[in-house]
């Protein structure tokens, strides 16, 4: 009889525990940065275009803020972080050689403000910006030595260099040929003998 009831004080022991202590639930449980990218103290060998934080849970907009400096402590933020669910990307400028720090903040669905840093290594070095060229000044236009200008002698008339035409000298030896025909016409014609 005793037995049995050591038995039933232990099971209402028991009983009476786990009504007491519930279990704990997952909604409990406060939201943490879970992952990042690039990785906390990891080395970057190519250009980093953005910064991503992952968290185990939703967070806010409002509130987040990400900070990315470079070794000359100068920021590379580039615009403001955009937050979707549980993920929050901050767009960065090229970043420099060396130890980057990223310095972050948001708040969790049910009103938690969660902050923390982490830092990574870069090894990219972004070229040099180079300057474009000047386009080449265009030549300035000048006039077409075969067109004649008005003091050429070409556009002064067409003429000799004796000052004459050919045509005004066809002329003169045509002229020049009737009249020796009509004087030797003339000559013939008082040489005839007349008759008797």
């Amino acid at each position: 009889m005793t037995r049995n009831r050591l038995l039933t004080a232990a099971a209402a022991l028991l009983v009476s525990m786990l009504v007491i202590v519930p279990p704990a639930s997952p909604a409990s449980a406060h939201t943490e940065l879970s992952r990042t990218s690039p990785a906390a103290r990891s080395t970057v060998g190519k250009a980093v275009a953005a910064v991503t934080l992952t968290f185990s849970g939703l967070i806010k907009k409002s509130g987040t803020s990400v900070v990315v400096t470079g070794p000359d402590n100068v920021s590379y933020s580039d615009a403001e972080a955009q937050v979707l669910d549980k993920t929050i990307t901050q767009k960065v400028k090229p970043l420099p050689v060396g130890a980057i720090t990223v310095a972050w903040r948001t708040v969790s669905t049910d009103g938690h403000t969660i902050k923390g840093t982490f830092t990574f290594k870069n090894r990219f070095a972004a070229p040099t910006p180079t300057a474009e060229p000047t386009p080449a000044a265009e030549p300035t236009p000048t006039a077409d030595p075969t067109t004649p200008s008005a003091a050429s002698p070409a556009a002064a008339g067409d003429t000799d260099d004796d000052g004459g035409s050919p045509t005004l000298w066809w002329a003169v030896i045509l002229g020049a040929v009737l009249a020796v025909a009509v004087l030797v016409g003339l000559l013939l014609r008082r040489r005839r003998p007349t008759d008797t």
